[in-house]
């Protein structure tokens, strides 16, 4: 008898530990969180782009951790997992391959075009979605990732819209093109002088730098000596900001005009005086235009007490794509909710969301800016 009771004590503490463990199991089901990468150059002469899509991804991600999102009955937890690619393709595959061997549920980046073709296979093998916030050389995504998406306008947008300006508002005729070598810088300028060709204008210069330049007078003196209308700066606005303070300094009187990452202050304090009358690029419309766009920019401020330098709307965006797509397949599973981002229709920060068949942004919108009195201010609208 005294053999059966130790018996049965033996069985019950067994079946008790057995109950604790799947109370365990319920709970850490309940609370693991889902983990979202974000890579971008956070340090650098691009850190501050890459510093401001942070800011935007984790401000979606408190978000959405605040809205009570439920997901196969269980709450919806998300946690940021943020890695600094250095704007250098072979540290992005490094980063990429990090984020494959942590089971990240999905990726928000990279920042530039160069990063961004050099990690996306790493993705693509790993069955990771890549949402990018930036990279807009159009090449990105007709690799025939199933998992690649791009909330965010290409090279083709922008390029179309500045050749239109320039030859139709600006009446340029005689255009030159700087070319710092990038995969962004080349892509941008490529699409440029093609719509500038097509609009009946003359691209009758191309010079060349690379991304750690800093003198540009040579290829400024030679495009001034070519009586040069307009030039076409296709290059980060790091670098951007020398071109154009040396070209004044070389007494060029023609039009500057530049893509993405010029529209904020601190390219205008970097160029200073000469910024004053050129053109640039931004993809998207402004924040203060929609109502999306100004409940972003309040939240935005409340939390980092400072206004966006331009891409972090892209991030916040990105993030929402994934948690949308996770909401539609009641999943977390990137199989399951990987391919639902494809369907996916909703009013982001910047208008409506929905992806054509390369995964690119429906309809983009591009806007043309002038530095009027030391401030961006914008000037046209173009697409949608």
């Amino acid at each position: 008898m005294a053999r059966l009771d130790s018996a049965l004590r033996m069985a019950l503490r067994a079946l008790t530990m057995l109950g604790f463990a799947a109370i365990a199991n319920v709970v850490l089901a309940q609370n693991s969180p889902v983990q979202i990468g974000f890579a971008g150059p956070l340090t650098g002469a691009s850190a501050n782009f890459g510093k401001d899509l942070e800011m935007g991804a984790r401000l979606a991600i408190d978000e959405a951790n605040a809205a009570n999102i439920v997901i196969d009955g269980k709450p919806l937890q998300l946690t940021l997992d943020s890695q600094d690619d250095q704007a250098d393709p072979k540290m992005a595959v490094q980063v990429a391959q990090r984020f494959v061997d942590a089971n990240v549920a999905a990726v928000v980046g990279h920042f530039n075009s160069g990063t961004t073709l050099a990690a996306s296979s790493v993705y693509n093998r790993g069955g990771i979605p890549q949402i990018i916030p930036a990279a807009s050389n159009p090449s990105v995504t007709h690799q025939g990732f199933k998992l690649m998406f791009r909330p965010y306008g290409t090279d083709n947008t922008v390029a179309g819209a500045a050749a239109e300006y320039s030859v139709q508002t600006l009446h340029a005729k005689r255009i030159a093109i700087i070319d710092d070598r990038t995969a962004y810088g080349s892509g941008l300028a490529d699409e440029f002088e093609a719509a500038v060709k097509a609009q009946g204008a003359e691209v009758i210069d191309r010079e060349y730098t690379n991304d750690q330049a800093t003198d540009f007078k040579a290829i400024l003196t030679h495009i001034r000596a070519q009586n040069a209308d307009l030039v076409f700066v296709a290059c980060l606005g790091g670098e951007g900001a020398l071109v154009v303070k040396q070209a004044r300094q070389l007494d060029y009187r023609g039009v500057l005009l530049a893509g993405a990452t010029y529209v904020n202050k601190n390219f205008i304090s970097r160029a200073g005086d000469a910024s004053e009358g050129m053109y640039a690029f931004e993809q998207g419309v402004m924040l203060s235009q929609l109502p999306q766009g100004k409940a972003f920019l309040s939240r935005f401020r409340s939390k980092y007490g400072t206004d966006p330098i331009g891409f972090a709307p892209f991030a916040y965006n990105d993030v929402w794509v994934i948690v949308n797509a996770i909401k539609a397949a009641d999943s977390t599973d990137p199989k399951l909710f990987g391919p639902a981002i494809a369907k996916l229709s909703f009013q982001g920060v910047l208008g409506t969301v929905e992806f054509n068949e390369f995964g690119d942004l429906k309809n983009p919108k591009t806007t043309l800016f002038k530095v009027e009195k030391g401030s961006w201010v914008p000037v046209k609208t173009f697409g949608g």
